[in-house]
């Protein structure tokens, strides 16, 4: 009697993106506690209270990098980058790149704290390599070797920057993507064909020269998105308002840190709803019905501070010097895993004001290390050197730090019962001269 032939079926999950992916080759992956749990951590964090489709979540983000880095390395196998071992690991790290995010990813994890041998890394990046760790059953059942996935995880393999390259990574790609159609309903042009143009030569990545434009596009709609949904104004306030919360319910013991990192959004929501913390309920309350706070007081850069769209909103803007806007956006004391000391700061603004301590949030300028132009290596085929982009381009990686200049704000925020008090021009400027020190 013959032997049945064994058929191995695919299993599939549809993608908005693109359409169909087969996780088959990764599912012991797939079905671990810790991924499944990303399918309750926003990719947005609190995006969704501007842009009600943006909740789409880790887990699609992370079989979207999966499946986008998949090709890329099937790919390079054909073009001798990479041999088959490599093209797996690379598909079985994009998969798990970002399975150490907590809830609401980027919005808590601040607050969390960083495992043992992590501290050069960032939180994701620490947990991440923690749980892969955890996970080797689960990666060499998949056929993949766990050595490689650990390596590119630290870092240590260059080819880490298939997936995690700060301009044409695949997980980038991929969130630039996503992030685009949930929120703008824009995706950047061209994406598809860039794909197929990115090389892996001497341990870096390179673009064909025939995809420089596209390369250019990508870049500019980064900040574009950047813009107009990751620096969002009310984002922005609400990611505040989530953290400040969260600190309140470590501090009332409702939460530990350790716990923190292992929540996801719904879990830590819960806490928020039934804490017997009374900033907590009163935040969350307003959180629930998104009746958050309202910006009184900006700093900007002095030749953007015109920028602030007033429409006859009590807002009091000031001009910054550069010098003042840089001390403002690398002061530890703004930072935001440093809640008790922005909340000191919220203490002696709101004695300034005569207001209640808990009507009064601070929201730092973010962190300007993102909206540094990176340069891009070109690949010319013919004498098969690399080129940098920005030796011919330098207009344009000018043109990315005085867009991105144009985007911090350091915002004094209040309810809107206070708003108006907080606003008065007398009173703004000790809060002004207050936090910038003069």
């Amino acid at each position: 009697m013959s032997k049945k032939p064994t058929l191995n079926t695919p299993k599939v999950v549809a993608d908005p993106i693109y359409g169909i992916i087969d996780i088959r080759p990764v599912l012991p992956m797939v079905e671990t506690r810790e991924f499944q749990a990303l399918g309750d951590k926003r990719q947005l964090g609190m995006a969704y209270l501007t842009f009600p489709s943006a909740t789409h979540t880790r887990k699609a983000h992370s079989l979207g990098a999966y499946h986008a880095t998949r090709e890329l390395a099937d790919a390079w196998v054909k073009r001798g980058f990479v041999n088959e071992k490599e093209a797996d690991a690379l598909a079985g790290y994009a998969l798990y790149h970002d399975i150490g995010h907590p809830a609401f990813s980027h919005v808590t994890e601040p607050l969390c704290p960083t495992p043992r041998g992590g501290k050069a890394m960032s939180v994701n990046g620490a947990w991440s390599l923690e749980i892969i760790g955890r996970s080797k059953k689960q990666i060499e059942q998949c056929g993949i070797d766990f050595k490689l996935v650990r390596d590119m995880a630290t870092h240590k393999n260059p080819l880490y920057l298939a997936v995690s390259d700060k301009n044409l990574g695949m997980e980038k790609l991929d969130y630039l993507e996503r992030d685009g159609l949930f929120t703008i309903l824009s995706r950047p042009v061209g994406v598809d064909y860039l794909r197929r143009h990115i090389y892996f030569v001497d341990g870096s990545l390179a673009i064909d020269e025939k995809v420089v434009d596209n390369a250019i596009e990508l870049q500019n709609y980064y900040l574009k998105i950047y813009k107009n949904v990751y620096l969002r104004k009310t984002s922005a306030i609400a990611q505040r308002m989530m953290q400040k919360m969260t600190h309140h319910l470590i501090a009332a013991g409702d939460v530990s840190r350790d716990e923190l990192i292992d929540l996801t959004d719904s879990e830590l929501t819960g806490i928020m709803r039934f804490t017997k913390d009374p900033l907590v309920q009163a935040l969350y309350g307003l959180l629930r019905e998104r009746d958050l706070f309202r910006e009184a007081i900006a700093i900007r850069p002095k030749k953007f501070a015109r920028v602030e769209m007033r429409t006859g909103k009590s807002i009091t803007v000031f001009g910054a010097g550069e010098t003042v806007i840089r001390k403002l956006a690398r002061n530890a004391s703004f930072r935001p895993e440093n809640q008790a000391g922005i909340e000191r700061l919220e203490q002696a603004v709101a004695a300034i004001a005569g207001l209640p301590e808990t009507n009064v949030l601070v929201s730092p300028i973010t962190s300007t290390e993102r909206f540094e132009g990176k340069d891009i290596l070109i690949y010319q085929g013919r004498g098969k050197k690399l080129a940098s982009l920005r030796a011919q381009y330098p207009a344009h990686f000018k043109n990315i730090e005085e867009v991105a200049e144009s985007y911090l704000a350091f915002r004094i925020c209040t309810t809107e019962k206070y708003r108006k008090r907080l606003s008065e021009p007398k009173i703004a400027k000790k809060i002004f001269d207050l936090v910038t020190g003069t």
